[in-house]
């Protein structure tokens, strides 16, 4: 390895630099003026640290911080069933101020878990189980909620 050729970062590695966290929310639709809530929305959060003055949104850092949380998402996504899957919401270019993280200048990734198929059904077990096995393999790897 040269010395200018850098060791990808592993999982662990990449939430410490970014500083990543995690929020979910219950997913909703409306049908015939009734909500139902039909999976959930789980979001990974991530900032490229001590910047006195943030760049532009969309800027190459913000690129490099929603790659490493596509990264740890591929990492520790438990494999759907026949029932359930995930779904990645494309990237916003936004940068996002939360007060549940301190309003740090942070980059998203918004995870649906939802059902493969006919998804306007209500949420199952098998969504729960989902997302209970997630939030345990995001603690696994150093990722709290709510940072």
């Amino acid at each position: 390895m040269s010395p200018t050729t850098q060791k990808p970062l592993n999982t662990k590695e990449l939430v410490s630099r970014f500083h990543v966290c995690w929020d979910v929310w219950p997913e909703y639709i409306f049908i015939k003026h009734e909500k139902r809530q039909i999976g959930f929305a789980l979001e990974l959060s991530g900032t490229h640290g001590n910047v006195s003055e943030h760049p532009e949104p969309g800027c190459e850092k913000c690129r490099e911080v929603y790659q490493a949380l596509v990264q740890i998402a591929q990492e520790v996504l438990p494999r759907g069933d026949e029932d359930c899957t995930h779904q990645f919401e494309p990237y916003d270019s936004s940068i996002h101020y939360s007060s549940r993280h301190g309003n740090r200048p942070e980059v998203t990734l918004t995870i649906r878990i939802v059902h493969r198929k006919a998804f306007e059904r209500p949420v199952d077990a098998s969504q729960v189980q989902y997302l209970n096995e997630l939030q345990q393999r995001l603690e696994e790897v150093g990722i709290s909620q709510r940072h």
